[in-house]
This record gives structure tokens, sequence and C-alpha cells, in this order.
């Protein structure tokens, strides 16, 4: 979503962007008030709103993970209505590897917070990343899709898969931020700070974090990732 463009009233885009702004102040917030149902507010009524779950996936649960507020019951309730509502599709590689490892990543999420995923309808099957693009043009875009694994239960043969692979990385986030990426650009800076080494830090992150919380304040999409980025940054 550009800096101008407008989603459709009552779209999932729109949802999106309302529960992504919601889980960014609740990331920026000191104070008590987190929650899935809260941040949704009105949307957990309507079928957006529970697509809008299902488009953030594991990112929903940032807010839980990042600052050690506990997931209510209804909480996890309204993530595992938006899985059934919106179940993975029946598809082929590489597609159903991206729904396995995403799904992966929101049942880890889960369980980290007490929740066993076990019986959900909806999940797709549990798979590994498989073999990674050569190039890093096309490493990068992949990483970008798959943003929601970019967290601290990231998955260890994903990250030993990619560790060797930050020089890529860095590429494709320099790359994002020349083109004006910024949904691109927050995504691969999560990627980097997920795969730090302690005491390493990435690639002028800090800086990269500032700029993207000004330019890209407009559009909550950017801001939610940024408030992750921005997380993971400070818990280093």
């Amino acid at each position: 979503m550009s800096l101008t463009h407008q989603p459709t009233p009552g779209s999932v885009e729109e949802a999106t962007g309302a529960l992504a702004g919601s889980l960014a102040r609740a990331l920026r917030s000191t104070g008590d008030g987190v929650g899935v149902r809260s941040c949704l507010g009105s949307w957990d009524q309507r079928a957006s709103g529970l697509a809008a779950i299902r488009v953030l996936g594991a990112d929903v649960l940032a807010p839980f993970l990042l600052t050690g507020q506990p997931l209510r019951q209804e909480e996890a309730s309204l993530v595992r209505a938006a899985v059934r509502a919106y179940p993975a599709p029946q598809v082929h590689a590489p597609e159903a590897t991206l729904w396995g490892v995403r799904d992966a990543a929101l049942s880890a999420a889960l369980a980290r917070l007490g929740v066993d995923t076990a019986g959900w309808e909806g999940l797709a099957a549990t798979c590994s990343a498989g073999p990674l693009a050569a190039d890093w043009v096309t490493l990068a875009a992949y990483l970008v899709r798959l943003s929601t694994a970019a967290h601290p239960l990231l998955d260890p043969e994903l990250s030993r898969s990619l560790v060797s692979r930050r020089l890529d990385i860095e590429r494709g986030l320099v790359r994002a931020l020349l083109r004006r990426d910024l949904l691109s650009s927050a995504r691969l800076a999560r990627w980097l700070l997920a795969l730090a080494a302690e005491g390493r830090p990435p690639l002028s992150l800090p800086p990269m974090l500032d700029h993207l919380e000004v330019v890209g304040a407009p559009d909550p999409r950017v801001r939610f990732e940024t408030a992750i980025a921005r997380r993971l940054s400070d818990s280093r």
C-alpha cells in the first residue's frame, strides 16, 4: 500500500491496516491495554476483521511476545476463529511452503503463549522452507512475503539457512530503500534483527529504523513492521 493509496471502506485491506495500526500502538505503549480483540475493535464482528488476523498471521501476537503481556483465552479464540474462517489453501510449492512456514510461525508463537494448536482446523501442514534461492533479489522477495516468521521464535533450521545470507538480505534492504518500498524495507530489517548474533549489530539499522518511522508514518502496515523491528532491536 503506497503512502497515498486509500483502501476501499469495509475491505480486508482497510481492516488489515486498522489492525496493524492498533497493534503498532500496542507495541509502543507501556500500559496494560494490549489485546488482539481490543486492537481490532469492531472488526472482530466482521469477516474482514477475521481476514485481517489471517493476513497478519503470527504478527498479531507480537505485542504479547515482545512485551510479556499474557494472551487471554478470548484473544486466542479470536485467532482460532480467523484460521477456521480462512484456512490455508490447497496449493502446490512454492505457495504451499510459504503457507506452511507462516502457519508454523503462528503455532510456535501461540505455543510460547500457552496455546496448543493441535486439532485447529485451517492450519497449513508444517514444512521446512526448503532450498533458498541462490540470487539475492529472489531471496529478498521471498523473505518479504515470509516476514511473519521473523520473530524471536525463528525456526532454527531456517535461521541456520539464512545466517550465511546476511549480506544478501542487506542488499535486499538497500535495494528496497532505494526503490522507496518502505514495507519491504521494514520487513527485511526485521529479518536482519531476528538473525543478528549477540553483540553484532546489523548494518546501520538504528538510523534506518529512524528513517522508516518518519517516512513510513502514514502507512499503518509500515508503522507496525517498524514497531516490531524497533522492539527486536531494543531487546538485543
